[in-house]
C-alpha cells in the first residue's frame, strides 16, 4: 500500500469522503482508507505505558492496533476530516491521540533533540490534509491537522479547504473542483516518487 487515508466523516458518500475520492484518483496510487467512525477505538487515557511499560504499543486491544501497523506499512498518509465546532469530529481526534505509541517503537530520529518526546518514524514522507465545512472554520480544523502532521514530521504536499456546504464532489457536476483535487492528488503521487523508499 502506497497512501494510507483517514476519513474522519461518520457519514459515508458526503462531502468529504468525495474529496478525497477525487484526491486518490489523481494520486493512481494503491491506497487503503480507515473510516475512525466505524472503527473500535477507546479514548487515549494518557497513562504514557505506550512509552514506559509497553513500548509502542498501547495497552488497550482494539483497532488502533491494526490502523498502527497500517500508518507503518504505508508510505504516505491523507487526513481529510468534516468541520466539528471549529475541529475534527471525536472518532478522528481519538485516532489521533492514540497514534502516539508510534513515537515510542525506536524507529525514526529522535525528536527535536529530546529523547523523552520520542522518534519521529514517518519524517520525510508525504502527506496532505483535506477539511471542508458547511460554509465556516474549515481553516481551523486545517491548522489542526497541520498541527498533528507537523508534530510527526510529515512532509506537508499539499492542502485543500473549504466550506462547500454540503456539495457531493463529481467529474461531472463539480469539475472545477473535481480537477483541483485530482492535481493535489498528482502532487502526491510526485512527491512519493520521489521520497526515499
Amino acid at each position: 500500500m502506497d497512501i494510507l487515508a483517514l476519513c474522519g466523516s461518520p457519514r459515508r458518500n458526503k462531502t468529504t469522503s468525495s474529496v478525497l475520492q477525487a484526491v486518490l484518483d489523481g494520486t493512481g496510487r494503491k491506497h487503503e482508507i480507515l473510516w475512525p467512525a466505524f472503527m473500535n477505538i477507546g479514548h487515549c487515557t494518557g497513562c504514557r505505558k505506550c512509552k514506559h511499560t509497553t513500548p509502542g504499543k498501547c495497552w488497550q486491544d482494539d483497532d488502533m492496533t491494526m490502523a498502527l501497523d497500517k500508518m507503518f506499512e504505508a508510505k504516505a498518509l491523507i487526513i481529510a476530516s468534516p468541520t466539528y465546532f471549529g475541529n475534527v469530529p471525536g472518532p478522528l481526534k481519538n485516532f489521533i491521540d492514540r497514534s502516539i505509541p508510534t513515537c515510542y517503537t525506536g524507529k525514526g530520529e529522535v525528536w527535536q533533540g529530546a529523547e523523552n518526546h520520542g522518534t519521529r518514524p514517518f519524517k520525510g514522507q508525504p502527506a496532505l490534509l483535506l477539511t471542508v465545512s458547511g460554509g465556516g472554520d474549515h481553516e481551523k480544523t486545517a491548522a489542526n491537522i497541520r498541527l498533528v502532521l507537523e508534530y510527526y514530521e510529515y512532509n506537508i504536499v499539499g492542502e485543500f479547504a473549504e466550506g462547500m456546504g454540503g456539495v457531493v464532489v463529481t467529474k461531472e457536476e463539480f469539475a472545477d473542483i473535481y480537477n483541483e483535487l485530482l492535481a493535489l492528488g498528482r502532487k502526491m503521487d510526485e512527491a512519493l516518487k520521489t521520497s526515499a523508499p
